[in-house]
């Protein structure tokens, strides 16, 4: 099955061949600024600044879920013995070869509307003149970046504090497993007494121990898709972002985390969900649940406390691979 609605007069100049959505999907698409135009869509508001500081604008944007456009292509793994897609990340290109990575677990257990595809925006401009407070080559500055002519189809990913990965332009959305050769087994007592770091690092790191880090402690809400709710818990740990930095982790839109257990069992996380959502630090390698230490499926427990169901926790973490596509 293909996918493909054409573009009308006057709007094909934007995307002259569509926007692509590909690979591990059953009906790989191709759809055009009027056919996500003709979709339910949502409003959604972002305020630009990069990680450099500069001020690209404030627009209110309309536009589709990414995660509709996936679910119409129908996610599709290779037949494996670990068939969650909770692996799968999501490469998005631009038409000048510009790319970002997205994880799965960011598109699927948050709100749809957080990452959006974006066929129009309205500029957001300040009711009042600010000469009181700022000289006018100031808040010009300011102003030109609103006035600016936006590229379409635009990636909307809202919640990123520094937007760099809200990008103009999108010419394709390709989903990719990066191993599906990595195999699972059934294993009694799972258990890691330690876990490696690899992969682009510059310093690959075993850890054994968590006590010489920076700890943090939260309440998180365990619910899964599969089991349900099962109360509040009190974990311990450590900022996985803290562990990256000192392994050296080379970071960058185009990069990927893969935490793994003995058994197989993986998820993914993208360097946004890290280094550019404020969130990112309340991402946790813990070692203690209800103030005990972990004896019981593994001594390091993976937790990502804002995914709305816990199907990307890992027990017995044993690999945390960084992985950057180019």
């Amino acid at each position: 099955m293909f996918l493909v609605l054409l573009p009308v007069t006057g709007r094909a100049e934007n995307t002259p061949d569509g926007l692509v959505i590909s690979g591990q999907v059953k009906w790989p698409s191709r759809i055009t600024l009027e056919g996500l135009s003709r979709m339910q869509s949502v409003t959604v508001r972002l305020n630009e600044v990069d990680l450099q500081k500069n001020f690209k604008g404030a627009f209110q944007y309309q536009g589709i879920p990414l995660r509709t456009l996936l679910e119409q292509a129908g996610i599709h793994k290779e037949k494996s013995n670990f068939n969650k897609p909770i692996d799968l990340a999501v490469l998005v290109k631009t038409k000048s070869g510009k790319q970002i990575v997205l994880s799965w677990g960011e598109l699927f257990y948050r709100n749809p509307a957080e990452i959006t595809v974006a066929f129009s925006a309205v500029p957001i401009m300040p009711h009042k003149k600010c000469e009181s407070c700022h000289k006018p080559e100031v808040y010009e500055r300011w102003l030109s970046p609103i006035k600016r002519s936006v590229g379409f189809p635009k990636l909307i990913v809202a919640n990123d504090f520094y937007t760099d990965r809200s990008l103009e332009d999108i010419a394709q959305v390709e989903v990719i497993d990066l191993r599906p050769a990595l195999k699972g087994q059934k294993i009694s007592k799972l258990h890691s007494p330690s876990f490696d770091i690899t992969g682009s690092v510059k310093n690959p790191l075993k850890v054994t121990e968590l006590s010489s880090y920076n700890r943090v402690e939260m309440v998180i809400k365990q619910i899964g898709d599969g089991m349900g709710y099962h109360g509040l818990k009190w974990i311990e740990g450590v900022p996985l972002r803290e562990l990256l930095d000192k392994a050296g982790a080379e970071m960058d839109p185009a990069t990927v985390i893969l935490i793994s257990a003995p058994d197989g069992y993986r998820s993914l996380l993208s360097y946004g969900e890290l280094y550019l959502s404020q969130a990112g630090n309340r991402i946790l390698v813990a070692d203690k649940i209800n103030h005990k230490p972990l004896d019981k499926d593994g001594k390091f427990f993976f937790v990502p406390p804002d995914d709305l169901a816990a199907d990307r926790d890992v027990k017995a973490v044993s690999q945390i691979e960084v992985i950057t596509l180019k």
